[in-house]
Parts: structure tokens; C-alpha cells; sequence
């Protein structure tokens, strides 16, 4: 393991032959070997291909060994092991605490929203529910540079989480945290944009799911039997709190279809996502009150 090129060589092939899970930010066996090696030297992720053919630390020798073990052998998600995510070109604080950040809703954000939210006027108002972390609502504070931010959950030690991410990188005063059961405590039409990525897993899911999910909080993955009663209350409870041109952004995954069973009368408008993900939906808050009106939801 004499340069950066070997070191890689060999994460590599280790991943590959413990047949990790890439699903907490990676798309890849490469892209996660990238990420342990430069964690390992305490690297920032901007580098150069030259790198590879500079001297592998020494003092990051043993460090590596000790990630390798516990992503091989104990199967933990990298993110944690490293104490840090990437999402957005943002880094944040990371640990079991809340989900590690990986949300295809950030991808929405990073284009301001388009074209569901109107481009000249940003929200005033902006919730990020279930936010573990914080690091959609984060985001959505760099995107908009004039809103509010309000970063909820139940959770208590996702909300620790949360407020040691407005610490490292939120902007300056515009970002709070507030413990809520969803939508209850907010007053009517007080939000122009709700992003929400509430538990959405089925139970037949949940016990399908590869072994690095079962560090992740079990209360922020599942949901009910069909992984959708908390986006079908959600829904119905957002027609109350949006303002009058509000937008809500929801994530549900692959539980689409069983949402969609659920909702039979609701034409959802779901987002591509080109740079990977599915089950994101962009809901108006007039479509909200039509479906409402209508009986639909």
C-alpha cells in the first residue's frame, strides 16, 4: 500500500468481497472506496487524480484497517464510521442518531425547486419534517437566502443531531430547531414550503432490507404495514399549514404504489431524478385544497 492508487486498489477489492450494501450516499463499490480512502488521510473529497500516485500516509495505515473492519466485517455505514456526510457540497455531522443524509430531495432543493415554486419570490417559511439531521432544511437555507428555516422532528437525539449541524453549517440565525409530531403545532397558512421525508418503509420491507439499515434508527425508516399512513396524514394535515401558494415536497420512496392505492383519486405529479433516487412528489397547496374539497384525500 505504498500510494493513494494501491490503497484504493485494495479498499476495492475488500468491498467488493464483503459485498457491502452502497446505499448511504454511494452509488458505487468505487465511489464508497474513494470516500473510506480519503477518510482514512482525513482528505477533503476534492482531489485530483494525482493524488493516486502520491505516498499512502503511514499514519493513515492503521486508521484504514480499523474503517475496512468496521465496514467489512461489522457492515456499518461509512458515514458513520467517518462522523460525516456529504450531500448538497454540504458536510454534516453524522452518526446513528438520524438517517444518514442521502435524501433525492436535495436534488429538487439544489435547483430552487423548479419549476414548482415560482423562481422570483423565495418561501418566507420553510419546514423540513422528520428532518433527522437537518440536512435537507440545511440546504434549503444556502438555496434561499432570505427564509426561515425550521427544522422538525420528534426525536429528541435526531434534534441534538440537527442542532449541531445549524452550528457547523447552517447560515446565521435563519435556521431553528423544534420538536413536533408532524404538522400539530403550526399555525394555519404560516409555511410556504414543507419538505418532508417521514418513515416510509414497509414491514415486509423493513425485514428485506441489507444489514447496514439496522444501525440506522429503526423509528426513522419504518412506518405501517404498508410503509404510508404518515405521508397519507401528512397530506391531509398540510392543506391546513401551507400558505395559499405553498408547495409541498414529499419523499416516499418505493412505496408508491402503495400510496397511490391508498390515494386512488390523486393525480401525484412524481419528480425525476436524474441523478438517482424515486417516490419524490410535488404537491401545490391548491391541489391540496382541490383534492381536499373533492373528497380525495
Amino acid at each position: 500500500m505504498e500510494t493513494f492508487g494501491a490503497a484504493l486498489s485494495e479498499v476495492v477489492e475488500r468491498l467488493t468481497t464483503a459485498n457491502v450494501f452502497c446505499g448511504h450516499g454511494y452509488e458505487s463499490i468505487h465511489d464508497e472506496a474513494v470516500a473510506l480512502v480519503l477518510g482514512a488521510a482525513r482528505l477533503p473529497p476534492e482531489q485530483t487524480r494525482d493524488l493516486l500516485a502520491d505516498p499512502f500516509p503511514e499514519r493513515a495505515v492503521a486508521r484504514l484497517s480499523e474503517l475496512l473492519r468496521g465496514r467489512c466485517e461489522e457492515r456499518v455505514p461509512l458515514a458513520y464510521l467517518l462522523g460525516e456526510a456529504w450531500l448538497a457540497g454540504l458536510c454534516f455531522n453524522c452518526d446513528d442518531r438520524a438517517l444518514v443524509p442521502r435524501s433525492p430531495i436535495a436534488q429538487v432543493l439544489v435547483e430552487g425547486c423548479r419549476p414548482w415554486w415560482r423562481p422570483q419570490v423565495a418561501p418566507r417559511t420553510v419546514v423540513d419534517l422528520c428532518c433527522g439531521g437537518g440536512s435537507l432544511g440545511i440546504i434549503a437555507a444556502h438555496v434561499f437566502t432570505s427564509s426561515v428555516v425550521l427544522l422538525s422532528d420528534i426525536d429528541q437525539r435526531a434534534l441534538s443531531l440537527a442542532h449541531e449541524n445549524i452550528q457547523r453549517c447552517a447560515p446565521n440565525g435563519r435556521v431553528h430547531c423544534i420538536m413536533a409530531d408532524l404538522l400539530t403545532p403550526l399555525a394555519p397558512k404560516s409555511i410556504d414550503l414543507i419538505l418532508a421525508n417521514p418513515p416510509y418503509v414497509s414491514t415486509i420491507e423493513m425485514h428485506q432490507l441489507p444489514p447496514e439499515y439496522r444501525y440506522e434508527p429503526y423509528g426513522a425508516l419504518q412506518a405501517d404495514e404498508e410503509g404510508v399512513a404518515l405521508a397519507v396524514d401528512l397530506l391531509r394535515d398540510a392543506t391546513r399549514v401551507l400558505s395559499d401558494n405553498g408547495l409541498l415536497i414529499l419523499e416516499v420512496g418505493e412505496s408508491v404504489e402503495a400510496l397511490e392505492r391508498r390515494l386512488p383519486k390523486v393525480p401525484f405529479t412524481w419528480i425525476d431524478l436524474p441523478s438517482g433516487g424515486a417516490g419524490v412528489a410535488a404537491v401545490s397547496a391548491q391541489e391540496l385544497r382541490d383534492w381536499s374539497a373533492a373528497g380525495d384525500l
